[in-house]
């Protein structure tokens, strides 16, 4: 049989290309030359070549997380592979497609002591969606389209990531003529729809009900129920920066720690959420509590209700309500003194994380993309930043809320895009990724701001931990690393600027061609007094 490494490869990338996908990442590497020649030879997809295989696997993350298409990633074989495996964790848990394709070596090689060779079947278990194991020189050109089709309508349909593994026999490389045709049927491809003929449950005899968002799509939520007395728990990562309504409530936080709320209904409406308070809320109520998804997934909810949003906001608006205008108004007026609380405490330069990221909403220009960092800096976005009408899109990873590949992922979502693109992470999350920036000369729209408490301070929140006699030595971890040596060394731009010089502050369009990185310091001593002034202040409303 002829060897058809170069062939099959060359089917299986001009068929992603034909259904749509935009981007690969590859690693380099020896095993996947097949793969890495048939990428160069195609023109529709565009490749960018990172270093660390890690690194890839988060910048395809994010710009699958950007334009809601997978990316794909090419690595080697042998230990490559397991540098991917955070990503596609992300990936799984996040509901975002990529597609993931490894070179492997024979597998009579497997098990043999065979140089880079390691056993590669099904290597990611559950965190892929399906997993495809590949002899090439066994396999035809038309089932190399076919495992390309199945393999975006399950990535694309399912929200996940794909997993095909790739065996090559040498040769590797092969000289190429410029004939190559390739005619590919589009039909094949159809959208998958869950549960089609839903019917969700009477709500019109309840008084009090409350809807809770996390989605990052929420505002046809929001103006459709406008019209009802319901206020609406609208967490950072969803629509709270897109769209201005009374509805909204940004400091839901402050309110269940500080008034008793007696819901009859609770709709939810994406995956559980950022805040511990609202989500021991919602088990408190559970069972007057409603899913609505079209992806049961991750949840423990009793009632689930899997359809899409469209579907139940259509049903939902033909019932007729008499839903309590007294206890909207009473939630709505709370939210507004405490809106009011933080403001005036804000209204001066305070060391406080929750002032210096509503200066950097208020500077970011209309209608950005903002990549928030898990830790510290999403939390105080979610209980301190406003509802406003910016039209701010809000990316983060919460499917695993692990600190690594964050710089890779905001890479990923700013490679394509030509709106305003920043970050905010924190100092660990910077110098887990600071790698990624060897990539900073592929990509200059991007503004990385880097809140810098020296290490690890999201352990302050944690009750009894900061106690610990070995707490500094244990948990605490400042990196005596200067960030701007780092921006220097990748050659990034940079700026060290004070949490009260932040009316200074510019975030207009980087025309500089260079990435640019934003150091602000902040004392962890002196947030944590500013934190307890302000619950002082709101207790005594």
């Amino acid at each position: 049989m002829k060897n058809n490494n170069y062939e099959f490869s060359r089917y299986l990338i001009e068929t992603f290309s034909v259904f749509g996908v935009k981007h690969a990442f590859v690693s380099p590497g020896s095993r996947n030359t097949p793969l890495m020649l048939a990428l160069s030879d195609q023109s529709k997809i565009k490749v960018t070549n990172v270093i660390d295989e890690r690194v890839s696997g988060f910048m395809a993350l994010g710009t699958a997380m950007h334009s809601k298409l997978p990316a794909i990633v090419v690595v080697t074989s042998g230990s490559a592979l397991g540098n991917l495996f955070p990503s596609i964790i992300e990936s799984y848990m996040s509901n975002i497609p990529i597609i993931i394709i490894t070179a492997d070596r024979p597998k009579n090689l497997i098990s043999t002591g065979a140089n880079q060779t390691i056993d590669q079947n099904n290597i990611f278990g559950k965190y892929v969606h399906k997993f495809f194991d590949i002899i090439v020189k066994k396999r035809n050109n038309d089932e190399a389209i076919k495992i390309a089709k199945d393999s975006i309508f399950n990535s694309i349909n399912f929200k996940s990531p794909v997993h095909i593994n790739m065996h090559f026999d040498l040769p590797l490389h092969e000289i190429r003529k410029n004939d190559f045709k390739c005619d590919i049927n589009q039909s094949v491809f159809t959208k998958y729809e869950v549960n089609k003929e839903i019917e969700i449950p009477n709500f019109t005899n309840f008084k009090k009900p409350i809807i809770i968002c996390t989605n990052d799509n929420d505002i046809e939520i929001v103006k459709r129920f406008e019209k009802y007395k319901i206020p609406i728990f609208m967490e950072s990562i969803g629509t709270r920066f897109q769209i201005k309504s009374k509805n909204l409530i940004s400091n839901y936080q402050f309110i269940l720690k500080n008034q008793y709320i007696s819901p009859d209904l609770i709709i939810r409406f994406g995956k559980k959420p950022i805040s511990n308070i609202l989500n021991d809320f919602i088990n408190q109520n559970k069972n007057l509590t409603y899913l609505v998804t079209d992806k049961y997934f991750n949840d423990d909810s009793i009632n689930v209700i899997e359809t899409s949003n469209e579907k139940f906001i259509s049903q939902f608006c033909d019932q007729k309500f008499n839903f309590s205008e007294k206890w909207f108004n009473e939630i709505i007026s709370y939210n507004e003194n405490i809106q009011k609380c933080l403001e005036d405490f804000f209204s001066e330069p305070k060391e406080h994380e929750g002032y210096i990221i509503n200066k950097i909403l208020d500077k970011i220009p209309f209608d950005s993309n903002l990549f928030i960092g898990n830790s510290s800096p999403i939390r105080d976005l979610d209980q301190y930043a406003f509802n406003c009408s910016k039209s701010i899109n809000v990316f983060c990873n919460r499917g695993a809320s692990g600190i690594d590949g964050l710089i890779s992922t905001s890479l990923g979502i700013s490679i394509d895009s030509n709106k305003h693109n920043f970050a905010i992470i924190g100092d660990m999350s910077f110098f887990y990724d600071m790698s990624s920036l060897l990539n900073a000369q592929k990509i200059n729209n991007l503004t990385i701001i880097v809140l810098n408490n020296s290490g690890g301070h999201i352990f302050d929140r944690l009750k009894g931990i900061s106690s610990e006699k070995d707490y500094k030595k244990l948990w605490l971890n400042p990196v005596m690393l200067d960030i701007k040596s780092i921006a220097i060394s990748f050659k990034c731009n940079y700026q060290l600027i004070d949490y009260n010089e932040l009316e200074k502050l510019n975030l207009s369009k980087n025309v500089s061609n260079k990435i640019k990185i934003i150091e602000i310091r902040v004392d962890s001593g002196k947030h944590k007094k500013n934190n307890q002034k302000i619950y002082k202040r709101i207790d005594n409303l």
